[in-house]
């Protein structure tokens, strides 16, 4: 009893000034993401996208977020934190209008782009949770946040799943409508409670940018943590990240319920086990984020098999169940490992270098992803998704 008296005293703690207004806003983002996002790449194929424009799509819009965000961490650096989240909140507020309205998947595919550039602000938002969060337990914290923001994902794809069944392609028109009001509160909500953490003191543009010479061993540290996130991970869930619904739908036979429902178990899991493991943990652990990483490997496995016999369809679910564990459990460790490393001064402009390269990994790895899908199909895609994740697996022990 003392135990969780204990934890829930850091529940507070932890979730207290802008910890807490950031796990609020992400809960209110994820009402509406977790409503359509997993329909997305269906959406793009009602609209006209083949499986290789909807992967060219996913590449130009992150190729746009990775070329803004060194903007955003320089701007985090020098302006502070809660400026940039402000402008790009409202920038992204706008953008879900026209998500809700494009006629066909070209006008979708410039939606997307500004869409991304329009996330510049995420060092920012990484930068003032580092500057935030009790160092004594930022695993302990990023796992609960993890958590807090992830809620919605328990229930809103299976709404978004019954939307599609029902109202086809303008179940998801709704769903970015609702996205775009839900966005206008919350950026209203960071403007009225976000506080400043950091102050450049005076410094200019290119002292910023001169400055980053000067912290190259501990950059060099933290590059290690990119590599992994950057483009083993990325590479590794490129194929389910892109294609994930057309492959239930189109190819196993699934309808959008039954994906909604995939995507809600793995939330659900993700949640149990942050809670589970943050009240135990204070720091990160090595075993346990090997064991992470191995999951994310092993659901690409599992994720295959249902294409030769779909009796065993149930290993979907199970794929998305132990692939929400593994991400939830290896990001917040890093993320807590990073926050020790990384001094405050740099926080923004690191974590723009970290953005922009999983970023532009995350473009290589969905295009990839589009070759390998149309050209040697999902089976074969997804043996070679759990062949880079056991690598991934083996690269992070060694950078531990």
């Amino acid at each position: 009893m003392s135990t969780w008296r204990g934890y829930l005293a850091d529940l507070r703690v932890v979730l207290s000034g802008n910890v807490g207004v950031m796990a609020v806003s992400w809960f209110l983002f994820a009402l509406s993401s977790a409503m359509v996002m997993p329909f997305f790449s269906l959406y793009a194929r009602n609209l006209g996208a083949s499986d290789i424009e909807i992967s060219i799509m996913r590449s130009l819009g992150f190729i746009a977020l990775a070329i803004f965000l060194p903007v955003g961490g320089i701007l985090t650096d020098l302006w502070g934190r809660v400026r940039p989240i402000v402008m790009g909140t409202f920038m992204v507020a706008v953008v879900q209008f026209f998500y809700a309205v494009v006629p066909d998947w070209r006008y979708l595919t410039v939606v997307v782009v500004v869409d991304n550039a329009s996330h510049f602000y995420q060092p920012a938002l990484t930068a003032i949770l580092m500057d935030s969060m009790p160092r004594d337990k930022t695993m302990k914290g990023f796992m609960i946040l993890n958590a807090f923001s992830s809620l919605p994902w328990l229930f809103m794809p299976v709404v978004g799943g019954v939307l599609y069944d029902i109202y086809g392609t303008l179940g998801i028109r709704i769903g970015f409508l609702i996205s775009g009001v839900i966005s206008i509160v919350v950026a209203f909500l960071r403007i009225k409670a976000l506080r400043e953490t950091y102050s450049s003191h005076s410094k200019d543009l290119s002292g910023i940018v001169l400055e980053l010479a000067g912290y190259r061993p501990v950059l060099n540290k933290a590059v290690k943590f990119y590599v992994y996130t950057a483009i083993f991970n990325q590479l590794t869930v490129g194929v389910i990240n892109t294609f994930g619904a057309i492959y239930a739908v189109n190819r196993l036979g699934m309808n959008a319920f039954d994906w909604g429902v995939a995507t809600t178990l793995g939330s659900a899991s993700s949640i149990l086990a942050s809670l589970i493991l943050s009240a135990k943990m204070s720091l990160h652990d090595k075993k346990t984020m090997l064991a992470s990483s191995s999951l994310i490997a092993l659901a690409q496995l599992f994720y295959a098999i249902p294409y030769f016999n779909r009796a065993t369809t149930p290993l979907v679910y199970l794929a998305a169940i132990i692939s929400s564990i593994g991400g939830a459990i290896v990001g917040s460790s890093i993320s807590s490992i990073l926050t020790h490393v990384l001094p405050t001064e740099l926080r923004g402009r690191a974590t723009g270098i970290q953005r922009t390269l999983e970023t532009l990994g995350s473009a290589l790895a969905s295009y990839v992803a589009g070759l390998m899908y149309a050209y040697i199909g999902p089976f074969i895609s997804f043996i070679v998704s759990f062949t880079i994740g056991v690598v991934s697996t083996i690269y992070l022990a060694y950078i531990i």
